[in-house]
């Protein structure tokens, strides 16, 4: 008999191993286990991507069978839960899982069926087929051919608004011809085939177009897109759904709802200044209104001279001396502004090369008595294809900055008088060589304009440099006056560049953050509403402040500020401070929340990682949906923000408050709570973070002909999306069920969002990336963020093992 005993513990154990396999893999779990597959494969995806290349990629793992199969799997696992649990007796739960089933047999039917290629149309030649991706030509069953091409431009300068083919088309069966405009953002369609504007080759008589020929894929991938979208509101106002019941629990007031449904100048008697470096103020800033062509839009030159400061100094100003001051010292005072240090020097080596004082060099110190530059020792590292050293990388910030000044000096820079040529405005320097149809009389004052204020400003004549300034002015609204734009829109703009309404309101929003979670934790209640009046009066103020500041921007950039990188910083501001407006007032952590996230994308915004310069759209960008994507894209990272630092007020509070039972309640009470905060805030963040995504896509197929091509941006949103659905399914994963594993899950999660804006745009880089591929610069967020949650969520985690053993 004892002999037996170890037998029978190994088979009790054998079994109990086995029911903990059933428990963990049954048909409840087996969907979540596969989705948490295809999340792993599609993170990995982007990293091979970068490594090895997207054909690769696609040939190994986007493009294979297995990779269909595992989404295969998931929809057979999915429809088999809903089924086995009787979930489809709740219409908004199942049509919103079937429209992700509708969405994947669309894409399946592309997979299959679809056919993308290109044709190269000339003048003069008629094309019967297009040339696809597979090297196989089809053939179409109509003729093409190109009336003309042209490229249109942004009034009054030379930055492409928009490329347009004119094309007819003759229809062989029934003698039909049709005539038609392809363009960006403008498709045309004919028997299945669309047709979009791709590239051109120099001269304006070859276009290429891309074309697509999907019969089945794309309509119903969009009718999944609408169902997801009409499911989803179901979803969020259905009764019988958590959602409603989230806003009906005893742990928070009633009006909630009510709150929720809200969401969707002095003349100087001389002209220079005390010490002779550049011209007073009151030149300055006449000879920052004039206007010229910078970065593709005509600006003031005031616009020019506060990005170039910008540029060599780090500042907006030097010194006591604001940015036009500055840049005209450069270009009337050059030699002694080259004996200037400005330039700080971080490495020893080449301290000593440049004789850098104090850390600083000055222009002339780049040279060496002989007139070489210092610097071109450095040459051949520029160009090296490996990983660039420290110093050769600040040797290669210099020598931007060294040849910024070289190409003021020589006046390429300076494209501030505009000619009209064959219906078209050039803008021209003052060393510019002229075609012979240019007058010789324009000619004249373009090349001595600019000398003769030179000599007014040497010689101390304030009247005759007033009149110079005049005459250029004139010269301007004779030539361009059309297209200038207005003195009030010029006052404007420089107004927005002397105010820096996102510093300011960076360092308000971040103080009135930290203090209002400070007060939180530290005063009782009954003084707490006090300061919370108080500080939701200051955040009022400073979204009004910057609700100014996005509309003075679009005012000036004559669209909607969503395009770059540093202006999603400012949407995500925008959204933080709004929502926290409507919920601050009954969810307390909120208020605090909005100042931090706001705070936050601000400060990001002014660091000048991305660029802040007002500049025209990129053709392919010149579309309302893209105003759209961004909207509801940034609307659902804030909300996300949201979540995320509730869960990591909670896990401070696990850390904070005291162990013993009384407390132990409280605590309870208390993570119940924000998890509940951090629900209503989840249903709406998925719903716009999947409305976005599909807006995306559709933005895509209308511009280049395929509304999903697996770019990093791409697949990092849906891993997003897909990883924050597992929170909606407590229930059937016992992980998520406890306050405190929800919440690890909350702040953790954020990961994914940290690596779809920075990690994606900065190191993985794709057609949706802001800047290249530095990884210093890509990684640095995401895993600062990352190493620091998985602290907080360690010594969170130890203190509630101690907390349950008391």
């Amino acid at each position: 008999m004892p002999a037996s005993l170890p037998a029978l513990s190994m088979e009790r154990a054998g079994r109990d191993a086995l029911n903990s396999m059933k428990t963990l893999f049954n048909l409840k779990t087996l969907p979540f286990w596969t989705l948490l597959a295809l999340v792993i494969t599609l993170a990995t995806a982007t990293f091979v991507e970068k490594y090895h290349g997207t054909e690769y990629t696609y040939q190994y793992i986007y493009g294979s069978w297995w990779f269909t199969a595992l989404w295969a799997t998931l929809v057979v696992l999915t429809l088999t839960g809903i089924y086995k649990s009787k979930s489809y007796q709740n219409l908004p739960l199942f049509f919103f899982h079937l429209s992700f089933v509708v969405i994947l047999l669309g894409a399946l039917c592309t997979k299959l069926g679809g056919k993308q290629g290109y044709v190269v149309l000339k003048q003069g030649e008629v094309c019967t087929q297009m040339q696809s991706d597979d090297a196989e030509p089809i053939m179409f069953p109509f003729e093409i051919s190109l009336d003309t091409f042209y490229v249109s431009y942004y009034p009054g300068t030379n930055a492409p608004a928009d490329y347009i083919s004119e094309i007819h088309v003759y229809d062989n069966t029934s003698g039909k011809a049709t005539t038609a405009q392809v363009s960006m953002n403008n498709i045309f369609s004919y028997k299945n085939f669309r047709f979009y504007q791709s590239s051109f080759e120099p001269g304006g008589k070859t276009s290429i177009l891309s074309v697509n020929h999907d019969v089945w894929g794309i309509p119903i991938t969009y009718t999944g897109y609408a169902l997801f979208a009409l499911s989803m509101l179901w979803l969020l106002f259905s009764k019988k759904n958590q959602f409603r019941n989230l806003l009906a629990n005893p742990l928070l007031k009633k009006t909630m709802i009510v709150i929720l449904c809200l969401l969707p100048s002095i003349s100087m008697a001389n002209i220079l200044t005390k010490d002779s470096l550049t011209v007073n103020t009151t030149q300055a800033a006449q000879f920052g209104k004039l206007c010229m062509l910078y970065d593709g839009r005509i600006t003031p030159v005031a616009t020019f001279a506060h990005d170039f400061t910008l540029k060599l100094t780090g500042k907006t100003k030097f010194s006591y001396l604001n940015s036009e001051q500055f840049l005209m010292g450069f270009l009337f005072f050059p030699e002694k502004w080259q004996q200037v240090a400005l330039f700080k020097i971080e490495d020893p080596l080449l301290q000593k090369e440049l004789n850098a004082t104090v850390q600083k060099a000055s222009f002339s110190d780049f040279f060496d008595e002989e007139g070489n530059y210092k610097l071109s020792k450095y040459w051949n590292e520029f160009s090296h294809s490996g990983a660039k050293t420290v110093r050769i990388k600040e040797v290669e910030k210099l020598n931007e900055k060294i040849q910024l000044i070289n190409m003021l000096h020589n006046g390429t820079l300076l494209q501030m008088f505009p000619l009209e040529k064959n219906g078209q405005l050039h803008w021209y320097h003052p060393v510019e060589n002229f075609s012979p149809d240019v007058l010789s009389q324009n000619i004249t004052f373009i090349r001595a304009i600019l000398t003769q204020y030179h000599a007014a400003v040497h010689q101390n004549d304030e009247a005759q440099a007033v009149d110079v300034l005049n005459r250029i002015d004139q010269f301007q609204r004779q030539h361009a006056g059309k297209y200038l734009p207005t003195d009030q829109k010029r006052a404007i703009e420089i107004f927005y560049l002397k105010h820096n309404f996102t510093s300011i309101l960076f360092m308000l929003n971040l103080t009135m953050g930290i203090l209002a979670l400070l007060s939180l934790f530290i005063l009782s209640p009954s003084k707490r509403n006090g300061i919370s009046n108080i500080l939701y009066f200051i955040l009022v103020a400073s979204f009004l402040l910057h609700c100014v500041s996005i509309a003075v921007r679009t005012y000036i950039g004559g669209r909607l500020p969503f395009g770059n990188g540093f202006e999603t910083m400012l949407l995500i501001a925008w959204c933080s401070m709004f929502i926290a407006l409507l919920f601050g007032k009954k969810i307390p952590f909120i208020l605090p929340f909005g100042f931090l996230i706001s705070g936050c994308a601000l400060l990001v915004a002014h660091l000048g990682m991305m660029n802040p310069k007002i500049t025209p759209l990129v053709p392919v960008l010149s579309s309302p949906l893209l105003s759209i994507h961004v909207s509801t894209i940034m609307i659902s990272y804030t909300l996300l923000a949201f979540v995320a630092l509730n869960s990591l007020v909670s896990l401070l509070l696990i850390i904070f408050l005291p162990s013993k039972s009384p407390r132990r309640l409280f605590l309870e009470t208390r993570l119940e709570q924000h998890k509940i905060y951090s629900l209503i805030c989840l249903y709406p963040a998925l719903f716009f973070l999947g409305v976005g995504i599909f807006i995306g896509a559709v933005w895509a197929n209308v511009s280049w002909g395929r509304y999903w091509g697996w770019d990093p941006k791409e697949v990092w949103a849906l891993i997003t999306f897909l990883v924050y659905s597992f929170i909606f399914h407590i229930r059937n994963i016992k992980f998520l069920s406890s306050n405190f594993s929800f919440h690890v899950f909350g702040l953790l999660s954020f990961s994914t969002v940290l690596m779809t804006y920075f990690g994606v745009n900065y190191f993985l880089g794709g057609m949706h990336s802001y800047a290249g591929g530095d990884m210093g610069a890509g990684l640095h967020y995401t895993l600062t963020g990352v190493l620091a949650a998985l602290l907080i969520v360690g010594i969170a985690f130890a203190r509630k093992q101690i907390s349950n053993k008391l």
